[in-house]
């Protein structure tokens, strides 16, 4: 191996996503050990890299995946991992879902569900080492969308987020009993490279019907994410944490 993390790192899918990098910002302010993953090697994720003095590995989860090749990126830098951040996301139009292409629902169910199994197929012999040393967390960024009514116009992210959303409940159970805990973040909608291609009228009129006349920050939903992780929040896991400034009903 080389450059060795001596702590159990955590390790963030997705950190130069919105979410994932306020995530990493967040975890190292407070002296946290992080890996970097991103789908490509990119001038963004080597920038955020250097500059929380982090090392970073790149792994394509959907086209090329290669289980064998993520495992050695991650045995790189250490044999444990205190625990993983999974914050992936795929752009996608902005239609009704009946007027949605098939390969788009195929595009974000891979995105989400096979993804996420791919990670945690990969990542759970890290995970165990690490019990010797601390409880390994997991930490799934869902969306407050599955909560109540769902809106139109995005059924093929949302379809895909509920089933990852089952996925990591029934993780939680499965893994207690291996002393690794899971949780389920569900945010409200922030800017983002999802939100970017929305006309900022439109994004307006949402802020203005919402209590605080805002839309969710990533500052808020990466200091639970770093409450998570510290466990200070144990108590919640398996649940579906809404992280939102919407209406509450």
């Amino acid at each position: 191996m080389q450059d060795i993390i001596d702590v159990s790192p955590i390790l963030v899918f997705g950190a130069t996503g919105a979410i994932g990098e306020a995530a990493c910002r967040e975890i190292k302010k407070n002296n946290g050990k992080l890996i970097l993953s991103s789908s490509s090697r990119s001038k963004n994720i080597n920038k955020l890299s250097k500059e929380l003095s982090s090392p970073s590995i790149t792994c394509d989860l959907i086209k090329n995946f290669d289980k064998n090749k993520l495992s050695a990126e991650i045995g790189k830098y250490t044999d444990t991992l205190g625990g993983i951040i999974i914050s992936v996301a795929r752009p996608f139009p902005h239609k009704l879902i009946h007027n949605t292409d098939e390969k788009v629902l195929i595009e974000q169910l891979n995105t989400q569900i096979v993804a996420l199994h791919r990670i945690i197929k990969t990542c759970m012999p890290y995970l165990e080492v690490a019990r010797k040393f601390c409880t390994p967390r997991i930490v799934y960024i869902s969306t407050e969308y599955i909560i109540g009514s769902p809106p139109i116009k995005i059924g093929p992210y949302l379809a895909a987020k509920s089933a990852a959303n089952t996925y990591a409940k029934v993780l939680a159970k499965e893994l207690l009993n291996k002393g690794i805990k899971v949780f389920i973040i569900a945010p409200g909608m922030v800017r983002s490279k999802l939100t970017a291609n929305l006309p900022e009228e439109y994004l307006m009129q949402i802020e203005s019907k919402l209590p605080k006349k805002s839309l969710t920050t990533v500052a808020e939903i990466s200091k639970a994410i770093s409450i998570i992780m510290k466990g200070s929040l144990d108590g919640a896991y398996g649940n579906t944490i809404q992280i939102s400034n919407a209406e509450r009903r």
